[in-house]
């Protein structure tokens, strides 16, 4: 699927077979640990980083807290777009959304 063919999946959709948050964040924290200092971490860090950001970003938007998250969410989305070097011009986090949706569907 084209980053810019397709219609955004939802939270919902995007998210719906992703594991707990709390789950994913010991995945992320171990990720990391596991590297030697200096390694990039390849693309599927960065797009469950970023789809974990997203998640937690979505909780404070719904409790109307203006928080770290978002920006967090923002930041790591970007991360992932310039990873791909995608040519999608949308809002990052959506990106991240269809691209969990895909990556999950392919797991």
């Amino acid at each position: 699927m084209s980053a810019g063919t397709e219609q955004w999946p939802t939270p919902d959709t995007a998210y719906a077979a992703a594991p707990s948050m709390v789950r994913e964040i010991g995945w992320t924290a171990q990720a990391a640990a596991d590297m030697p200092f200096g390694t990039r971490m390849g693309r599927e860090f960065w797009l469950r980083k970023a789809a974990l950001l997203d998640r937690i970003a979505l909780s404070e938007e719904v409790a109307r807290y203006g928080g770290d998250a978002i920006g967090a969410a923002e930041l790591a989305a970007a991360r992932l777009m310039d990873l791909d070097d995608t040519d999608a011009i949308c809002d990052p986090r959506h990106y991240v959304r269809q691209q969990y949706a895909l990556w999950t569907n392919e797991q």
